[in-house]
């Protein structure tokens, strides 16, 4: 097992994803790492969540049924925060097409699962959330 990295800024978390262990697994190891870590289990729950919690990243899945994790990127945009808030594809959509409809969807970033600590940390530490 590689080296947990830990969080020089702890930030506040969102995980969205219809897997629930997927979803519990990337927010124990994002706990680890010392951040403040809430879990949405679902894009609708993810909105409710977003609007209580307004945390400075989410990790959205991408494929899940009802509303997409791009649709509810875009909900999520366009709330109060939502343009200051740094979204992650955390999924298992790699090819450049699916890069490609984050980006048009105003996802940050997009990393295919499942990622590694390291990589989670790497991005993670070079957000510097607005006080």
């Amino acid at each position: 097992m590689e080296h947990m990295p830990h969080a020089d800024v702890p930030l506040k978390v969102l995980v969205v994803d219809d897997q629930e262990d997927s979803a519990d697994a990337v927010a124990c190891i994002l706990s680890m790492m010392g951040h403040d870590v809430h879990i949405a289990y679902g894009p609708r729950e993810a909105l409710e969540k977003f609007r209580a919690v307004r945390p400075a990243v989410v990790f959205m899945d991408i494929s899940m049924p009802e509303l997409s994790g791009l649709e509810a990127a875009a909900r999520i945009r366009s709330m109060p925060d939502g343009t200051s808030t740094t979204i992650i594809a955390l999924t298992g959509l790699g090819h450049e097409a699916d890069r490609r409809r984050s980006r048009e969807a105003s996802i940050d970033h997009h990393l295919v699962k499942p990622a590694s600590p390291t990589a989670l940390h790497r991005l993670l530490s070079a957000i510097h959330p607005a006080l």
